[in-house]
């Protein structure tokens, strides 16, 4: 009977924590977006707005608890990567994490726009229930002013997602598909952040293509709880994962 050897790799403590993090950005970024403020904003509303942040101020405060959480947690995934990929290209992967956390300050700048948004939502509603329109426009500019500058802060992101895709098909560190989702995760962020800051009327053409993103990073991070980064042919560093040699 012949022996051979294959390679079944278990992600090293780094690359757990790392697509663990991964996974709590997702979850914290969706929960803020979507059940908060999703829940909350009402398109070119001001009233509207206002009266539901003023009945919901704790719903409202936890959405901002969570992009802090997030930003967090950003930062975790930003130094995790920069570990897990310097091997492959150093300066590249130095790009990468300081794009992530170009991102990451200037989102944590933007959520001064939501504690204003709450601050003039309160203001706004009278104790007789009565709404102030003034200050309830202050509180949809503020909370428009956020979603630009959340835009923003996702075009330095994207860029991010480009060079990390460029680091994981150079390494051979992930299955094709992935690394060119990573590719085509960073062109949708940039196409969708430009067009929300430069031709707002394209954004909903764009939105659709967002599930990609979704799709690519939530794949992306399972991998590096439960499988971690393939170590490139001829590395010297140290392991990514830990090979467990089994004879068949």
């Amino acid at each position: 009977m012949n022996t051979v050897t294959t390679t079944h790799t278990k992600p090293s403590k780094l690359a757990r924590r790392t697509g663990l993090a991964y996974l709590g950005i997702i979850a914290t970024g969706v929960f803020a977006e979507f059940a908060v403020r999703g829940s909350l904003i009402v398109d070119d509303d001001p009233v509207a707005t206002a009266q539901n942040i003023a009945d919901s101020p704790g719903l409202f405060g936890v959405g901002i608890g969570a992009d802090v959480v997030m930003i967090g947690l950003d930062v975790t995934v930003a130094f995790g990567l920069l570990g897990l990929l310097r091997h492959v290209n150093r300066r590249w992967a130095i790009s990468a994490a300081v794009l992530r956390l170009i991102q990451g300050a200037i989102i944590a700048v933007n959520l001064l726009n939501l504690v204003t948004a709450l601050g003039s939502s309160r203001d706004a509603v009278g104790a007789d229930g009565t709404i102030a329109t003034g200050a309830a426009q202050d509180a949809l500019d503020a909370v428009e002013r956020h979603a630009l500058g959340y835009d923003i802060g996702l075009i330095a992101f994207a860029f991010s997602c480009l060079v990390l895709a460029r680091l994981l098909s150079t390494g051979d560190l992930v299955p094709r598909w992935l690394s060119w989702g990573m590719a085509a995760t960073g062109l949708v962020y940039l196409a969708g952040s430009s067009a929300a800051v430069f031709a707002p009327d394209a954004s909903s053409v764009i939105e659709p293509l967002y599930v990609v993103p979704l799709v690519v990073e939530l794949a992306f991070a399972i991998r590096l709880v439960t499988r971690g980064l393939d170590r490139p042919a001829g590395a010297t560093s140290g392991p990514i994962g830990r090979p467990d040699p089994v004879a068949v």
